[in-house]
């Protein structure tokens, strides 16, 4: 099944297919930083399922790397956030308020260790992320 997601005034729209390769909330300070919010709900798509079907040119790149690829990217005439892309693992964070009609269904926390807000909802949290993913894969309580 494909999704559709759009920026706020609707000049940039993607659709992604399937469901994403994971979804969980990120308490990360970066995330918070960039959202605006105390924690951000993370849903990854492999960069061939994500498709640009209008106003890709429309985007701004905002980068605290040197990587020419990655970011997070916003419309240029609202300022919506839209997504990030993640260069090292080419897969496309996509924003869950730009999707429409999506049915979130995290599965864990991840970097709860830097959470402003606590949410004891019985799901796993990581300290930082998954060994999977990079981190120390060590869960902590709620």
């Amino acid at each position: 099944m494909d999704h559709r997601a759009e920026c706020y005034c609707g000049e940039v729209a993607l659709v992604v297919e399937g469901d994403p390769v994971l979804q969980c909330f990120c308490h990360c300070r970066s995330c918070r930083r960039w959202s605006g919010q105390p924690v951000t709900a993370c849903l990854l798509w492999p960069e061939d399922r994500v498709r640009f079907v209008r106003g890709r040119e429309r985007m701004l790149r905002f980068s605290i790397t040197e990587h020419p690829e990655g970011g997070k990217f916003s419309c240029r005439t609202c300022g919506g956030a839209i997504c990030t892309f993640l260069p090292k693992t080419r897969l496309y964070d996509v924003f869950h308020g730009v999707l429409v009609d999506f049915d979130f269904r995290p599965a864990m926390h991840i970097n709860y260790a830097e959470r402003v807000l606590s949410m004891p909802d019985g799901l796993p949290k990581f300290r930082d992320m998954p060994e999977r993913s990079g981190g120390t894969g060590t869960l902590i309580g709620e």
